[in-house]
């Protein structure tokens, strides 16, 4: 376990780097087990000869983007109804602080909650102690990756 676990909020700003997002405000949710990250839609497309990942995200104003992974997985997650549901999953960077963390996460539908990004147990892990007094614990970052 670490011994200086970083004390974050119940809100704050994250960049994913992998997502060219940076800045966008998430919920630190202890109840989920998983990062979910809005995605309008996932898809199984033919890329160079191989079977990839198609994610396409519009979270951040800039409008719809495709994004593409050769490593994903889908499996089968309880969302918060308690309802079970196929979701895709892959890993990418996830940026909370100066802490960096490769983390799972599902890609899901996120438009109709307040925050495109929810940061589940997973991630938090032993690295992050959650005050749920706090809000934004780390201010807002630039594009750069220190």
């Amino acid at each position: 376990m670490n011994q200086n676990p970083v004390t974050i909020g119940r809100r704050e700003y994250v960049d994913l780097p992998e997502l060219d997002a940076f800045g966008i405000e998430a919920k630190v949710d202890t109840g989920a087990f998983r990062t979910a990250v809005h995605c309008e839609r996932c898809i199984e497309t033919e890329r160079d000869g191989r079977i990839v990942l198609e994610a396409v995200v519009n979270f951040d104003g800039k409008g719809e983007r495709s994004f593409f992974f050769d490593k994903y997985a889908l499996r089968t997650i309880k969302n918060s109804f308690g309802q079970t549901e196929r979701r895709y999953c892959v890993k990418l960077m996830i940026r909370i602080g100066r802490k960096k963390i490769r983390s799972d996460v599902s890609f899901s539908d996120r438009s109709g909650m307040k925050y495109p990004v929810l940061i589940g147990r997973k991630t938090i892990g032993h690295k992050f102690l959650v005050d749920v007094s706090r809000v934004h614990a780390f201010r807002k970052k630039s594009k750069s990756l220190e």
